[in-house]
């Protein structure tokens, strides 16, 4: 088991670099408890839409993400969910369910990061704690089988 600390900046850097900031967002920001999107929409009279979204928890490999909403996006949500109809959250495992944004960090990862899975997140002062251990399965290249490339695998601690 490990954790890890990463400012807000330089999480946003490691999912930059390794091409996990999917191109609608043009930008990025964490300010204390709070990260702040801007998103582009295909909508010629709404270029881009700016959100705020809160850490709400870490449960069941998802990091929760709630949108802080007000009266304005309430009334359009219908909005939002259109313009997350362009991002493909299900084939990295999320979901969005109004006002929340479930990210499965573990299959979002996965590719770019073998031999690790995060199982918990927490977001306080700035600063993002994340806590990894060894998953039990990690297939090698030879090991992967059309049966078994792109399977959810257990995040559970080698034995």
């Amino acid at each position: 088991m490990a954790q890890i600390v990463l400012s807000g900046d330089e999480l946003i850097g490691i999912l930059r670099a390794n091409g996990l900031v999917p191109d609608q967002v043009t930008e990025i920001e964490v300010d204390g408890e709070e990260i702040r999107l801007k998103v582009k929409t295909p909508w010629p009279l709404i270029r881009s839409l700016k959100v705020g979204v809160h850490f709400a928890a870490f449960e069941d490999d998802h990091l929760v993400l709630q949108l802080a909403t007000n009266r304005l996006i309430d009334t359009f949500e219908w909005l939002v969910d259109k313009m997350l109809e362009s991002f493909p959250l299900a084939e990295y495992g999320s979901r969005w369910e109004y006002p929340k944004l479930y990210v499965n960090v573990n299959r979002l990862i996965r590719e770019q990061v073998q031999g690790v899975c995060v199982v918990d997140m927490a977001f306080g002062d700035g600063k993002i704690l994340i806590t990894t251990t060894h998953p039990s399965w990690t297939a090698t290249p030879e090991e992967e089988t059309p049966s078994n490339v792109g399977e959810d695998t257990s995040c559970a601690p080698a034995l």
